[in-house]
């Protein structure tokens, strides 16, 4: 053992002793038989790079249609309330996402967006386009087919999950900026104008599902005193025709004592109830102030417009990228092959 040892470390010293230029000429005889295999194959390497070459540019001249990205941009809530961030967690809850502690409305929105709740509304809306010449919802405009193996009642579901499952991986896409938590939504659709509506529309449906889905306590007190204030306005309303009615009837008053204390009765219980009224009326307004600061409203910096350029595909880079692949992994296989075919017999051989 220790004689191999010392050969090893014999080994590694001459090899540290070798200069730049002796490691470079060993490096380069190593190389060199690979070098002479894929020169002697040039023009098979060539060849085949060239079909390639066309089949690529075939594909993306082709095959590859444009399509352009239409961007909104959400900005975060300022605000100082604390309950915002708890209301709108409970308020995706209803809408089947899951949220985080910790987070700001916009991370909220970020996971809204991508739920059934705010994109069903996108899917059915009509649109104008240049495909069709009436306006037609995303099912139409895509060409979804119902799964006639499916039940009826089943083929509409499908057919909206199709669509939902394209919009949400693919279509859509989102991103919160760590440091000013400001959402950017983005919609690529293969016609411009397209892609800005299907991107103000999902805007517009997060808003709508925010404002009409939510319930605060501020509403629901609201709610309560609005009735409670019907009730009130009636039970007045009685307590003066009766008060009325007596003063009408009873002239005289000042001339009876028992006359005098059934007035002072019911001019109690007009001034009872007109209190309650008016504090009830004060409430109402409190309420309604503090329902409409309550409400998380989407901050909409601006609305997408129509893109003037296409986004993509990005042929250039695309091709340039498929030749760089295909020269290397074609120059790699003919300098290997003959190894490859040998590796490839000890295998079959083993079998």
């Amino acid at each position: 053992m220790q004689d191999i040892e010392n050969q090893n470390n014999n080994i590694n010293q001459s090899e540290e002793e070798l200069s730049f230029e002796e490691r470079f000429k060993q490096t380069a005889a190593r190389v060199r038989p690979y070098v002479i295999n894929l020169w002697q194959v040039k023009k098979k390497f060539i060849i085949f790079n060239a079909v390639v070459l066309v089949l690529a540019l075939a594909y993306l001249l082709f095959l590859t249609k444009p399509y352009f990205t239409s961007t909104i941009t959400i900005l975060p809530d300022y605000g100082s309330k604390e309950t915002t961030f708890s209301q709108l967690s409970s308020l995706a809850s209803l809408a089947g996402v899951s949220v985080g502690q910790g987070g700001v409305p916009t991370d909220i929105y970020q996971n809204l967006i991508n739920s059934e709740s705010v994109l069903s509304p996108v899917i059915y809306a009509k649109y104008k386009t240049e495909k069709y010449p009436d306006s037609v919802n995303l099912l139409q405009y895509f060409k979804i087919k119902p799964n006639n193996g499916l039940p009826s009642d089943l083929q509409k579901r499908a057919m909206f999950l199709m669509v939902f499952n394209s919009l949400s991986k693919g279509i859509i896409s989102t991103d919160v900026d760590r440091m000013t938590k400001i959402l950017t939504i983005s919609v690529k659709m293969p016609e411009a104008q397209l892609s800005a509506d299907v991107v103000n529309k999902i805007a517009e449906s997060l808003d709508n599902y925010i404002r009409t889905k939510r319930k605060s306590y501020a509403s629901e007190q609201r709610e309560y005193i609005e009735k409670r204030l019907a009730q009130v306005k009636d039970s007045l309303t009685i307590a003066e025709n009766k008060l009325m009615n007596f003063r009408q009837q009873n002239r005289m008053v000042i001339q009876s004592p028992d006359l005098m204390l059934e007035q002072g009765r019911l001019s109690r219980n007009v001034e009872i109830i007109n209190a309650v009224f008016i504090e009830l009326s004060k409430q109402l307004e409190i309420a309604k102030i503090d329902e409409v600061k309550d409400t998380p409203v989407v901050n909409i910096k601006e609305y997408a417009k129509d893109p003037i350029l296409k986004s993509g595909p990005k042929r250039a880079s695309t091709l340039i990228i498929i030749m760089f692949l295909s020269v290397l992994f074609s120059a790699g296989y003919f300098a290997f092959n003959g190894q490859l075919k040998k590796y490839w017999k000890y295998i079959r051989n083993d079998e």
